[in-house]
């Protein structure tokens, strides 16, 4: 929020500023920065956390950022927000234009339908008790702890203390105490399709389409899926596996499918589990 701060001031100039907001820059800009901008667009539990707090409106926007309610204005009065002009208008613009009946802040691409029109009244009606202070500015509010503000201490608390979703079966168990790390890195990664496969590269504009074929020569786009599950060269690996074990089975062209069902395939305890995961991640 400090606009005149040497950080904000550089990623300005390395990213862009499109009406009051850093841009991600992109596929030009660092796995890091687009990662950051998935938390602020992305939703879950730290946008849940956070909302504006108000001053002069001239820094809030005012469909797209959590500033009054629950939701922002564009989740809420989707159908307005699809139908608006000034989709980036801030909160100052839009009450300096007139949200009242009438006001010249509703510009539509088209004259509003019956059941639309009822939508405004009632986006109006809950804009109604808003009212700004020109001496203030807007300012970010983290809603667990108000007074002191955001702390990693804090952001722990909340992780820590509510249900979040559990992630799929096959990411908890790459996990394997008896694997080296970077082993499971890989294959946390696998399971994402974040490895630099070819498809990826040309995703990411690394290379172009034309050198996109997998590298044993076999003609196809070289995609996780392809080299580890579906190659003519390197998939051939599983079915050695399976009879160097002794079970019959069937692979799936999903990879976190393929990795459960492979630790389950001939039952068994825990130990038996333990030691079809570590072939599995041998194997990858």
């Amino acid at each position: 929020m400090d606009r005149d701060g040497l950080w904000y001031r550089f990623l300005v100039a390395r990213y862009g500023e499109v009406c009051g907001r850093l841009e991600d820059g992109g596929r030009s800009c660092s796995p890091w920065w687009r990662e950051v901008g998935r938390i602020r667009d992305g939703g879950g539990w730290f946008q849940e956390c956070v909302t504006k707090k108000v001053g002069d409106g001239s820094d809030t926007l005012f469909w797209l950022d959590k500033w009054v309610g629950s939701v922002p204005l564009c989740v809420r009065f989707r159908r307005l927000f699809e139908l608006c002009e000034n989709k980036f208008g801030t909160v100052a613009d839009m009450f300096s234009l007139g949200i009242e009946e009438g006001g010249e802040a509703w510009q539509w691409r088209r004259r509003l339908w019956a059941w639309e029109e009822e939508m405004l009244e009632e986006c109006r009606a809950f804009l109604l008790d808003v009212s700004l202070h020109a001496d203030v500015s807007d300012r970010w509010l983290w809603t667990p702890d108000p007074v002191e503000g955001y702390s990693v201490r804090g952001a722990y608390s909340v992780l820590t203390s509510k249900d979040l979703p559990r992630v799929d079966a096959a990411a908890e168990m790459i996990w394997h105490r008896q694997v080296p790390l970077k082993v499971s890195v890989f294959a946390w990664r696998l399971l994402r399709d974040r490895l630099p496969t070819k498809a990826n590269l040309i995703r990411r504009g690394v290379i172009s389409p034309e050198a996109g074929l997998c590298v044993s020569g076999c003609g196809t786009l070289e995609s996780a899926q392809h080299l580890f599950l579906s190659c003519s060269t390197f998939a051939t690996l599983w079915p050695l596996v399976r009879d160097w074990i002794g079970f019959l089975g069937v692979d799936t062209n999903v990879m976190p499918d393929h990795f459960v069902q492979f630790f389950h395939s001939i039952g068994g305890n825990k130990a038996v589990q333990s030691f079809l995961q570590l072939i599995w991640l041998l194997c990858v």
